[in-house]
């Protein structure tokens, strides 16, 4: 234990010290293993290309004279292709390295002040070599770039100090030697970072890019340094044993040697061509490792060969590791950056040295120790006491094997390094944002290693930055010849955008499968090629292979979700669906479409309402998911939405989530915030304001406010929204306006859409009819239709024989339920009460037609003035969520009726909240506010905001006339009255007329007298 934890024995200020560069080369190997891991990763880091597909998503439907109206809104679908992010320039891994150099430095130069005179000269012509490498001066410290001030400075000052430990304070401890040198360090790093004009992650940057070259070098030594030590290990573990019979024979030792040199010339010859098929192979960064550890003891038995320059403790124990940690650290930067040619280069000498060095090793063994062997002495005792082949020509045979080795390549270790080194001084400058030189040493990069990753990969960022996918294509070809990724393949075939380059991408993605056949994000991206075409087999065959080989497999079937919900292939994705239970925002989002797209409730467990939206996903899930809430009464959501809309980040999703704030308001119980905020959408959204005024027409129609409904659709139809000719139509007929219905159908004409026109005719058709004519020739649609229609010019006797004439029973229900609704209209409460009664049975115990009878139940109860009846029964009764807001104005009229005002005043202000568009709820709340406060403003306020809303309801405008007389606001009155005169006939206008005259007449008079 004593041999393998030497420095337990030595002192404090010199063992503490050594323990402490020997954590940093530990930490240094650790940091080193990372960027082996993640350095491509990181460098060159996954990205994604979302493609936002919109999808009309079913809002609400009802039902108006036998037809559907469905409000449909945007929904969002998102395609996610995987691509790759534009070369991330990391200051963190160079600051690391600075900082780690910056300890190392202090050892060596610690360390070499401890030498013999001559040793100790070397060591300062070496590190003055190291420091010219910085190029110091090219920061601007001291005078130009040119010159070479601080350089001279730094030589000069750490000399002084160095020299000052050799010569003068030679007792002096490790460990202060180390801290003094740190200290000096610290003082230069200080007067170049305070006197550079460069921001200190360029600084930083600078200094480790450009002495890159000198730490390449140490590294090479390094490797040179223990490139025979494996085998050197072998010779320990056969002949370490106490006793013979426990060491291994000679030919033991020859088989395990050979067995691992035959790895390295099998590794070699994978590197020349020579052999291209796929085995085991022994990763030569685990050899250099291995070396490591055993140079680590090794360098002690070694004392004999060097102990006349510096002696083992503790110049040479920490020498060691200070070479191991630059070692290590040189490798790590390389995989952090990604630089190919720096990493194949470091792992080609590893090979060619350790080859070499190993077999003259093993040569060196067997020629002074084959007898040792054969008699299993401990051979590893005497190693470096040689009889006839001197360690010298170990040396020599090593070094001649590994430059042959070399030749053989061409010297491509050699120009390997120096592109490596262009790649460096490349990503500084464009870190510098000077594009032209680093464009420049990228080049040069690539002509000393063509088609090396990083230098293409980096030019090609160049280009796309610039927008010159041209260029940029051919870089990426040629990233892809020498050292191919699948990412590279990502990347060239997203560079194929277009229908038009459906087949280049097709072959670009192929090519990488044939290469890559493992990559999930290849299959990914070409079952979304495919699924731009029809062929879904290809599409499934691909998406399989994807979610099999995916590290992400929410990511595949996020795609996959989307793709069966574009296409309508609800089975497979129902099934999908079940299975799609994870946490990321994109599968999150597509399954909350496509759940109302099929009738499913939304998953309350999965409400998501983020801080803020980030990604275009999280704006995607938030809409979708707040689609689902409507008709809930959830108004929780706005308060989010609003802060959203404030956000100038979210300008993108500004009008969606403007509507969508409508959408909230309107289905959750605030209709008349909703119309405000979507009338205003239509005026500022000029390209979609025919969509959003037909959305107002069909609220109103929902609302059952169809005059105000038809005028909606005819701005929607004048801003060209086609869906709104006909809807126009309905209106007006729903309107009992069959001569302006059928003027509008006549214009559907000019949308040039057959289906839609023969719809129109055959409605146009019916209500030219009369009662006799539909009776005899009408179809049982045809009657109900023209029943709803003409429902208030009907007489009774012709009501009963079109409901009686009707046979289907679905029909039949309908028009029922119209016939009592042309008896609450003539307040015949008895008559309705019994056809009530004689309905019930026949209709459906739920749906919409249920709930329309509830409420006219309701109504006729509180006509009847049973109220004990309404109160108990009415939240027993099935009503559609719309229809529950009713219960509100009921409760009110009742307490109003009882004469409990202060309750009555509560409800109705409830109820006008959620009902402003109920023509009975708004005049009922003004009549008693009348009552209750007749010298206050209330009902003229009611009455405002009930014209406001509606204003084409010719009682809420004969209502405001006479409230605004009783205000005194005759101009007001007046404006009413213009507008009553295109909403009721000239007979019922004239008596108005004179109504509003009267009673302008006695308020004056009362004015005067009360003057008076």
């Amino acid at each position: 234990m004593n041999k393998i934890k030497f420095w337990q024995s030595w002192d404090t200020h010199t063992k503490y010290p050594y323990l402490f560069i020997l954590g940093l080369s530990i930490a240094a190997l650790l940091l080193g293993a990372y960027h082996y891991i993640t350095g491509n990763d990181l460098a060159f880091a996954w990205d994604k290309i979302s493609d936002l597909q919109v999808v009309p998503l079913p809002v609400h439907e009802s039902t108006h004279l036998l037809e559907t109206f469905t409000l449909t809104a945007d929904g969002y679908l998102l395609l996610e292709q995987y691509d790759i992010a534009q070369p991330v320039f990391r200051t963190t891994p160079a600051a690391f390295m600075l900082g780690f150099l910056a300890i190392c430095l202090a050892f060596y130069i610690a360390t070499i002040s401890a030498m013999k005179r001559s040793a100790y000269f070397g060591g300062m012509a070496l590190l003055m070599l190291l420091l010219a490498t910085f190029n110091m001066d090219a920061l601007g410290v001291y005078g130009s770039e040119t010159g070479q001030t601080m350089l001279v400075i730094s030589i000069i000052v750490l000399a002084i100090a160095s020299y000052g430990f050799q010569a003068f304070w030679v007792t002096t401890s490790l460990l202060w030697r180390v801290v003094a040198i740190l200290g000096v360090e610290i003082l230069l790093g200080l007067l170049i970072y305070t006197e550079s004009e460069f921001p200190a992650s360029l600084i930083t940057l600078h200094l480790v890019n450009y002495s890159s070259i000198g730490f390449l070098v140490a590294t090479v030594l390094f490797i040179l340094w223990v490139a025979y030590e494996n085998v050197n290990a072998l010779l320990w573990i056969n002949t370490q044993a106490k006793t013979a019979e426990r060491r291994f024979s000679i030919w033991q030792f020859l088989l395990i040697s050979f067995l691992y040199l035959l790895n390295l010339a099998l590794l070699y010859l994978r590197h020349m061509g020579y052999v291209e098929f796929d085995i085991f192979y022994i990763n030569g960064y685990v050899l250099l490792l291995l070396s490591a550890i055993s140079g680590f003891w090794g360098m002690r038995q070694r004392e004999a060969y060097y102990g006349g320059l510096f002696r083992f403790k503790p110049v040479g124990a920490v020498l060691y590791l200070v070479f191991a940690t630059v070692a290590f650290l040189s490798i790590g930067y390389a995989y952090a950056t990604a630089n190919d040619s720096l990493t194949v280069m470091y792992h080609d000498v590893i090979v060619y040295t350790h080859l070499a060095f190993g077999f003259a090793f093993l040569l060196y063994v067997l020629v002074n120790f084959s007898r040792l062997l054969e008699e299993r002495l401990q051979v590893y005792k005497v190693v470096y006491q040689p009889k006839s082949f001197s360690l010298f020509a170990f040396l020599i045979v090593g070094t001649v094997l590994t430059a042959i080795l070399v030749m053989r390549t061409q010297y491509r270790v050699y120009f390997y390094a120096k592109a490596g080194y262009y790649n460096y001084l490349g990503d500084l400058y464009r870190a510098s944002d000077n594009h032209m030189l680093a464009a420049r040493f990228y080049e040069e990069s690539d002509i000393y290693d063509p088609d090396n990753v990083k230098a293409n990969y980096s030019l090609a960022g160049m280009h796309r930055a610039a927008q010159e996918s041209n260029n940029e294509i051919i870089r990426l070809k040629n990233a892809v010849v020498k050292r191919p990724n699948p990412k590279l393949y990502i990347r060239l075939a997203n560079l194929y955008d277009g229908k038009e380059f459906f087949f280049e991408k097709m072959y670009v993605l192929r090519e990488g499968l044939a290469k890559f056949p493992e990559s999930g994000e290849l299959y990914n991206n070409m079952a979304l090629l495919y699924a731009q075409t029809s062929i879904t087999d290809s599409t499934d065959y691909y998406f399989d292979l994807a979610q099999q080989y995916s590290s992400n497999e929410d990511f595949v079937k996020s795609n996959r979700l989307a793709f069966y919900t574009k296409q309508a292939m609800l089975e497979p994705a129902r099934e999908l669906l079940q299975d799609s239970k994870g946490d990321y925002t994109t599968l999150r989002s597509n399954a909350a479409l496509l759940r109302q797209l099929i009738g499913q409730q939304p998953d309350a467990k999965d409400a998501f309402v983020p801080d803020s939206l980030q990604q275009v996903e999280d704006f995607t899930l938030f809409y979708n998911q707040t689609i689902g809430t409507l008709n809930t009464a959830d108004t929780t959501r706005l308060a989010a939405i609003n802060a959203y809309i404030a956000e100038p980040d979210n300008q993108l999703f500004q009008e969606s989530l403007i509507y969508l704030k409508g959408l909230v308001q309107h289905y959750n119980g605030q209709p008349k915030e909703a119309r405000t905020v979507v009338e205003n959408l239509a005026l500022a959204a000029s390209a979609r304001s025919g969509y959003y005024y037909d959305a107002l027409g069909i609220w109103m129609m929902e609302e059952n406010n169809y005059r105000a409904a038809a005028a909606y659709f005819k701005q929607a139809k004048d801003r060209g929204n086609p869906q709104s000719y006909i809807s126009e139509g309905y209106a007006h007929a729903m309107a009992h306006q069959p001569a302006k219905a059928v003027q509008a159908l006549e214009e559907v004409g000019f949308t040039g859409n057959k289906p839609v026109i023969e719809v129109a005719q055959k409605l146009a058709t019916v209500l030219r009819q009369n009662v006799s004519s539909i009776l005899a020739i009408g179809a049982d649609e045809d009657k109900v239709t023209f029943l709803l229609t003409y429902l208030p010019r009907l007489t009774f006797e012709e009501v009963n024989k079109l409901v009686d004439a009707v046979e289907d029973k679905d029909l039949k229900r309908r028009a029922l339920v119209a016939r009592i609704d042309y008896l609450i209209n003539l307040r015949k409460w008895k008559t309705a009460n019994d056809l009530l009664k004689e309905a019930g049975p026949q209709l459906q115990p739920e749906g919409e037609l249920r709930s329309k009878l509830n409420v006219q139940q309701m109504k006729v109860w509180l006509e009847t003035k049973n109220y004990d009846v309404l109160l108990s029964r009415m939240n027993n009764l099935h009503l559609t969520e719309r229809d529950k807001r009713l219960t509100l104005y009921y409760r009110a009229r009742v307490a109003d009726l009882k004469g409990r005002t202060q309750e009555a005043a509560t409800r109705y202000e409830q109820a006008l909240k959620m009902l402003l568009y109920k023509e009975e709820v708004v005049l009922a709340a003004a009549d008693f506010f009348s009552r209750y406060k007749p010298k206050e403003e209330n009902a003229y306020n009611i009455l405002l905001a009930g014209i406001t809303y509606n204003a084409q309801s010719a009682e809420l405008q004969k209502a405001y006339a006479l409230e605004s007389i009783n205000q005194g606001l005759y101009s007001y009155a007046d404006d009413a009255l213009a507008v009553l005169k295109d909403l009721l006939p000239a007979a019922e206008y004239s008596t108005f007329s004179d109504k509003l005259l009267k009673q302008r007449q006695q308020s004056e008079a009362r004015a005067d007298d009360w003057q008076l």
